[in-house]
């Protein structure tokens, strides 16, 4: 296999090599990437997308980028931050393991589908609003405790996109699943066709060449039926995907259909993802018309090929591989995480794959090595999603790559490799905001209350909808009137995701200072203001007055209001109540909220700043259920709801138990 290089990324320099006659040039732009800020956990290698989405986001002609929760306004890269919820960064990585656009609701404007592995468990879709600096809104499509991802093909051949998920490994109760894209809410019909091969990677493509898209996996396919939405579909255990060398598992994501040697018979072209190996199933059939896959290896001394890509990239109109490596896949932890980074593109030549290399470089600096090397500025590492697109409308195609190290256009107009020096990650623990997510269970499962307590009398008034936990503030219970979990609990950690829908009035506020107590004007009166309010809480262990309460205070959400209020504590402890600082997103956003509870000591954190921090709360119960408050309702004087009703959704519940 031949090998070109034809740009050389270096610490200070870029610099071209000499270049054969008609190799393409690829210059490298960088759009954004992490700042390295080691005094607040943020690093040359992260955290930051490692995903993103090519679209016309603002419909004025030109392709624009989305990568995690940021959009970049072509052709000056402006970037639009928190335009979507999801990707929400936690530690040293980003919940977005995969993402792309498509018009979901066929209103003519590209919207993003994007998954997550850790909290979000599942994929979502992000409505385009048309309109700048409007934050869009989000809707669960698929929910999974094992996601690793999502692609897009038209499935059933009707002219439009479905998307297919990826599990990383097969749990009871779900299996290979498409999303059947319709033209009416809610937009998505899903259909489980089988469970063998539902592990890490799979992909589209014809392989029995009937017309119809079939499903590959690492160990098989699926057999498309005359309808694509029978199940279950017919598997075909033809040949099982093993890395080079031995060692680790695990397929890329996607796994794609080509003619490789061009005989008219598609091939499969696999990589290893957190191991050695890029390899081309090539497919024969016999006179008897049995069909055999032997594998065919690209490359064998490099590891974590995660994802790959197909375009035509130096314009002789046949399809092209791009792939490339990831940064510190697994804060490190996969084979070969410490060798050069590189991202390739190999001329398939009916099997000969040359490769050309886009960039290569060693990592030169590690968190405490500041005196010896200056951290990188261009640190390109392939993430879980690549496209191919023509960015700058020349006629040719571009790569756009997302990963840790930032998000980069490689316009289509090198790199000296070092020993990598010995690394010191810092721990997932030294970052304020790391939870340990695969250690969390659910406690909502998003489809009903199955676990809760519904106040008997509610009416219907908590309800489930779209995944989500809805209240509206009138429950027509008698008494207690919050949501409690059926289950008590002592030491834990609760992750949980909340909005306020709207405000209910205006409701005068007062100014809560640092030490707890209340802004007064010079006579001593409490100062308060009309503000529109909303206000709700989280019961902490079945007591009333161990919340943790969701407002639109000044202060912010998190403070503990029952300890602040308490001036039988001592001056510390009723501070210790108060938010450090305000962290909520506006009323309409969805919050990210994680709650340790331990003794009778609670932290929280608030979108990822901590909010309260080892408070005391005196008296709490040593075990009880968790209460998501009711607050509020209608004002029988009116007829309308009191202010700070709690017009609440909560969703993305877990909890660790310490």
């Amino acid at each position: 296999m031949k090998t070109y290089c034809y740009f050389l990324v270096v610490l200070f320099a870029i610099a071209p090599l000499a270049l054969q006659a008609g190799e393409p040039i690829f210059i490298p732009v960088k759009i954004d990437g992490p700042a390295h800020d080691p005094a607040n956990h943020s690093y040359w290698f992260g955290p930051f997308s490692e995903c993103a989405s090519v679209l016309d986001v603002d419909g004025d002609g030109d392709l624009d980028i989305a990568s995690g929760r940021n959009w970049y306004e072509a052709p000056n890269w402006i970037k639009h931050a928190n335009f979507r919820d999801g990707a929400e960064t936690n530690g040293p990585e980003t919940d977005d393991n995969s993402e792309f656009a498509m018009d979901v609701n066929f209103d003519g404007r590209m919207d993003i589908v994007s998954s997550g592995w850790m909290f979000m468990k599942g994929a979502f879709w992000y409505e385009n609003p048309g309109r700048k600096d409007v934050v869009w809104k989000s809707t669960r499509i698929h929910m999974a405790l094992n996601m690793e991802g999502v692609i897009h093909g038209d499935i059933d051949g009707d002219g439009d996109d479905d998307i297919l998920c990826n599990h990383w490994s097969l749990v009871k109760g779900q299996g290979m699943t498409w999303l059947e894209h319709i033209d009416r809410e809610p937009w998505f019909v899903e259909h489980v066709v089988g469970t063998q091969g539902d592990i890490h990677g799979n992909g589209l493509g014809d392989i029995n060449g009937d017309g119809r898209i079939d499903i590959v996996t690492p160990v098989g396919w699926y057999e498309q039926p005359m309808r694509a939405t029978d199940t279950p579909w017919k598997f075909h255990a033809d040949y099982q995907f093993e890395p080079a060398k031995g060692r680790g598992g695990a397929a890329s994501h996607p796994i794609l259909v080509h003619d490789v040697d061009e005989d008219g018979l598609n091939d499969i072209i696999i990589g290893s993802a957190h191991a050695y190996g890029l390899a081309w199933l090539q497919q024969t059939i016999d006179n008897s018309g049995k069909r055999t896959f032997k594998t065919n290896w690209i490359d064998t001394e490099f590891s974590q090929f995660h994802t790959l890509a197909l375009g035509d990239l130096n314009g002789d109109g046949k399809a092209d591989l791009v792939t490339g490596k990831r940064l510190f896949a697994h804060h490190g932890g996969d084979i070969g995480a410490f060798e050069p980074l590189y991202a390739f593109w190999y001329d398939i030549k009916g099997g000969e794959f040359e490769r050309h290399v886009l960039s290569f470089n060693h990592l030169p600096q590690y968190p405490d090595e500041d005196r010896i090397n200056p951290p990188p500025n261009y640190v390109v590492s392939v993430g879980m999603k690549l496209n191919i697109a023509d960015m700058n409308k020349d006629g040719r195609n571009d790569v756009i790559i997302a990963g840790k190290g930032g998000l980069y256009v490689f316009f289509n107009h090198g790199f000296p490799t070092t020993p990598p020096r010995a690394h010191k990650l810092p721990p997932h623990e030294r970052y304020p905001t790391w939870r340990t997510w695969p250690q969390y269970d659910i406690l909502f499962n998003t489809r009903d209350f199955t676990g809760w307590k519904v106040p008997d009398g509610d009416n219907g008034h908590w309800k489930v909808i779209n995944g989500v936990i809805d209240y509206d503030a009138m429950s027509e219970a008698k008494g207690n009137k919050s949501l409690w979990t059926e289950e008590s609990f002592g030491d834990y950690a609760l992750h949980v995701e909340w909005r306020f829908k709207r405000t209910s009035g205006l409701y005068p506020m007062p100014t809560i200072l640092p030490d707890g107590s209340l802004k007064t004007d010079a006579d001593g009166n409490v100062i308060k203001t009309l503000t529109p309010n909303a206000d709700s809480g989280i019961i902490l262990r079945g007591a009333g007055g161990s919340q943790v309460n969701l407002w639109c205070w000044p202060i912010g959400s998190g403070e503990l209001w029952s300890v602040r209020n308490n001036k039988k504590l001592a001056p510390e402890l009723r501070a210790a109540a108060v938010p450090k600082v305000p962290a909520d997103n506006p009323v309409g956003q969805w919050n990210s909220m994680d709650i340790t509870m331990t003794g009778d000591r609670v932290a929280v954190m608030l979108n990822g700043k901590i909010v309260i921090e080892n408070a005391q709360i005196p008296g709490i119960p040593e075990s009880g259920p968790i209460g998501l408050q009711h607050h509020g309702g209608i004002d029988k004087r009116t007829g309308k709801y009191g202010p700070a009703s709690s017009l609440i959704q909560f969703r993305n519940i877990w909890i660790k138990r310490l």
